[in-house]
């Protein structure tokens, strides 16, 4: 299965945190919370490799492939992904800002994808979904779990929903920064 991972970038990174972080800090926190999930990528044994989905290639370590977006946003980039080729036999897409994602964690999303798994964010977003294969749906990006959930149950598409905490937390926001902190 194919992880798609996607990073915006540096420039402007993570702004809602600037209460609590300088631009510098911003930054860093963004390479180390890629990391951590291509790390996890790197550890899943249902992920075989990885696309980094980003308008700054410069990010990918070696041995990540690039899928290099337009820059207008996660929706986009992440529907282009997935209609590339080598997302066809099924796709697994974690967000660059879901610092405690593990292998087994992924592991078990990729395993309840029959052929959909979602993970939904503290916020009631999608941090991470799984679709083998993609066979064309599209799910949308952006929106509320809910509305990815309806859309692929208007396709036909059985859905499973994995509650996973380690998926669950993306770092947005000051108080997801503090519960970041509070895990390490």
């Amino acid at each position: 299965m194919l992880a798609i991972v996607p990073v915006k970038g540096l420039d402007g990174a993570k702004t809602r945190l600037a209460p609590v972080l300088s631009p510098a800090a911003r930054r860093r926190l963004v390479l180390e919370m890629l990391g951590r999930v291509l790390a996890a990528c790197h550890a899943s044994a249902a992920i075989t490799r990885t696309l980094l989905v980003t308008p700054d290639p410069k990010l990918a370590p070696a041995g990540v492939e690039v899928f290099a977006d337009g820059g207008t946003g996660h929706a986009d980039a992440l529907a282009a992904a997935l209609a590339d080729p080598r997302a066809e036999g099924g796709a697994l897409v974690v967000m660059a800002d879901c610092p405690l994602a593990t292998g087994e964690s992924l592991d078990r999303l990729a395993a309840a994808a029959r052929p959909l798994a979602l993970a939904p964010s503290r916020d009631g977003g999608v941090n991470a979904l799984a679709l083998q294969p993609v066979n064309g749906f599209r799910p949308p990006f952006g929106v509320p779990a809910n509305v990815t959930l309806a859309r692929a149950r208007r396709a036909g598409i059985a859905t499973a929903v994995l509650d996973d905490p380690l998926l669950a937390l993306d770092v947005d926001r000051p108080e997801d920064y503090e519960l970041l902190l509070s895990h390490t």
